[in-house]
């Protein structure tokens, strides 16, 4: 199980002036995402929601000083109660490793870890590479769409990103969105999430875009045995 903050960083921009002094001017930018990890899991019985999120939120304060965290977003099922996921947000992989190193060995994350059931069929830890990721409109994210996939061996990476490029004009248009982020495993494990400001506005954009020819192309290459689909409701968002 992976965490994640918010790093910033400075880029020193030079002006000069025959006649005048060489000025510094320092604009704060923040660090790109360069690696995403999805923890999947069901919780156990014994520990509410509320408990839940309280044992996470605990953990926060830690792992806003780790070096590479860019935040995360803890979700559960809008479907199923007891389902949980965390959207990880690290500059690189290293930083993601480093951070696990960490978490392992703290008792405040072993006490968050403990709410989890340790099911290979339910649980999934996804370590992805972001391909797509589209500048954020306004609003505030409160559902996440997430679709887990393969794709059919007769399509390459590059033709799977192509189309699903053209799928970002048609999320545009729809209410309620706000981002979305495509992301691959070293295995060819896709993650597709797209974050909405609602779940109304999330379900009625789905039922037409798969109705679109041109996402359709998209949909085409997905390997259908090996989908799956959730909506999410966002309970802790700290991804900046």
């Amino acid at each position: 199980m992976k965490q994640l903050s918010i790093l910033s960083a400075f880029l020193i921009l030079f002006g000069c002036n025959a006649q005048k002094k060489e000025k510094m001017q320092i604009i704060e930018k923040k660090e790109d995402v360069g690696t995403i990890v999805l923890v999947m899991a069901k919780t156990k019985p014994e520990y509410s929601k509320e408990k839940i999120i309280n044992l996470s939120e605990a953990i926060d304060p830690m792992v806003d000083k780790f070096d590479g965290y860019l935040g995360r977003k803890m979700l559960f099922s809008n479907n199923e109660p007891d389902l949980m996921g965390d959207i990880v947000y690290y500059t690189n992989v290293k930083a993601f490793e480093d951070a696990s190193e960490i978490e392992m060995k703290s008792e405040i994350c072993q006490a968050f870890f403990a709410t989890m059931i340790p099911d290979p069929e339910t649980s999934k830890m996804l370590i992805t590479s972001p391909l797509i990721m589209t500048t954020p409109k306004q609003g505030d994210t409160k559902v996440v769409e997430l679709v887990l996939f393969k794709t059919k061996p007769e399509f390459n990476k590059n033709q799977v990103i192509d189309a699903a490029k053209n799928i970002n004009p048609i999320l545009e248009k729809h209410k309620g969105y706000i981002s979305r982020k495509l992301s691959i495993t070293d295995d060819g494990q896709w993650m597709d999430v797209v974050y909405w400001s609602d779940l109304e506005s999330a379900k009625k954009a789905s039922k037409h875009i798969l109705e679109d020819v041109v996402a359709q192309k998209y949909f085409a290459m997905i390997d259908e045995t090996t989908m799956a689909f959730y909506h999410f409701n966002v309970v802790i968002d700290t991804e900046r």
